[in-house]
């Protein structure tokens, strides 16, 4: 079973940026030690109250992090691709690929239902589902384009490469260059550096929603999921199974991908001795956080967490966060043995093959965080 890590974000409460990216040093070094196989780094903007939440570069943090630990291979969850321009973001995916020597996994996103996207593309505006869908899925296809093909064109609704009316006069540029017409126009990109791994880094889709499962396995790439039930995880499942059989004509077993990539879900996660004692230190920062959560992506709220067959009782939309998270097996807080049963729950029923802890509980210190982070590589990954 694939073990993979992120990093404490101390959502919630003020913290120092700096002293919070030197923890996410110290935190690689034990994920890299523990025997944990990818890195996942969030990517988050304009958060205010002086709260930090991720970073705005996971791109860059996770190179830092790389040259901090021997194997460890990092990864974006997710790089917002309406947020960027897709040829930059893939030139810098590729070089990081190329000086990691291929530990480099993608994470992607369409991004939260928050003020950030408009601020990068006004397309991106998330209150815009279907335009801002459009952009994602034209932004992935440059990003393979630029990675896969030597001579890059591209023509789509919001961008076109190379962007028409640049000629050169010389012919020492242009003559016998692909890239060029035979009067010196530009007509193709060469965009480099290529990838390491080729013919590119795997991908995974950070998303939730049944139908963006099937956006991917029709596309081929994997995905993330936080926010599904486990009933909602096995529909999620189920439908990209589905998906990817109709795509490929393969029979493929419940969350494993054409390519050969596994599904991975990633689960808020503390432990401490007792079951009873890593809810009294979490309990209040899962509240906090989800209370923010929801506001920031309304995807969040409740009943989007649920498979379709499942109904919210009263007593559900009443609860504690921490109660209800618990109660449809959103979280991974407790005891070793409390995960490890979670664990075998998902591994038994889904065939799981792939998890990430995002040890993330909030408003508990960063030592007690990153024992937890050991307890799980010690008692829990050896099962």
């Amino acid at each position: 079973m694939r073990f993979d890590g992120n990093v404490y974000y101390h959502q919630g409460e003020p913290y120092p940026h700096g002293k919070m990216m030197r923890e996410w040093s110290e935190t690689a070094k034990v994920l890299d030690q523990g025997g944990f196989t990818t890195c996942w780094l969030g990517e988050h903007h304009f958060w205010g109250k002086g709260y930090p939440v991720a970073c705005p570069n996971p791109v860059l943090v996770g190179m830092h992090l790389a040259t901090a630990t021997n194997r460890l291979r990092v990864g974006q969850s997710a790089c917002i691709l309406p947020d960027h321009h897709p040829i930059r973001l893939a030139e810098d995916l590729a070089t990081v690929d190329q000086l990691t020597e291929g530990r480099l996994d993608v994470g992607i996103a369409r991004g939260t239902n928050s003020s950030a996207c408009i601020q990068f593309h006004p397309c991106a505006d998330r209150r815009d589902s279907a335009t801002n869908y459009r952009l994602f899925e034209e932004s992935y296809n440059i990003l393979l384009g630029a990675w896969t093909q030597d001579v890059f064109k591209h023509k789509g609704e919001f961008y076109e490469f190379p962007v028409p009316g640049w000629s050169e006069d010389d012919k020492r540029v242009y003559e016998n260059d692909p890239h060029y017409g035979p009067n010196g126009e530009l007509i193709a990109l060469g965009v480099t550096p290529k990838p390491y791994q080729r013919p590119h880094p795997p991908i995974w889709q950070a998303a939730d929603s049944t139908s963006s499962y099937e956006f991917a396995a029709r596309r081929g790439h994997s995905v993330i999921g936080v926010a599904r039930s486990f009933e909602g995880t096995r529909e999620a499942w189920t439908k990209y199974q589905e998906t990817a059989a109709e795509i490929t004509g393969k029979d493929l077993p419940l969350g494993v991908c054409a390519n050969g990539q596994t599904l991975n879900i990633m689960r808020t996660f503390y432990i401490a001795d007792t079951y009873e004692q890593a809810e009294k230190e979490a309990r209040a920062g899962i509240n906090r956080f989800f209370d923010l959560a929801v506001g920031l992506n309304l995807n969040w709220a409740r009943d989007g967490f649920l498979a379709a067959h499942e109904t919210l009782s009263d007593e559900d939309r009443n609860m504690e966060w921490f109660d209800f998270m618990q109660k449809y097996e959103l979280l991974w807080i407790g005891s070793a043995d409390f995960v490890i049963e979670r664990i075998d729950k998902l591994r038994s029923e889904l065939n799981c093959q792939h998890v990430t802890i995002w040890p993330n509980p909030g408003l508990i210190p960063f030592k007690p965080v990153l024992r937890s982070i050991d307890k799980f590589a010690e008692r829990v990954m050896p099962y």
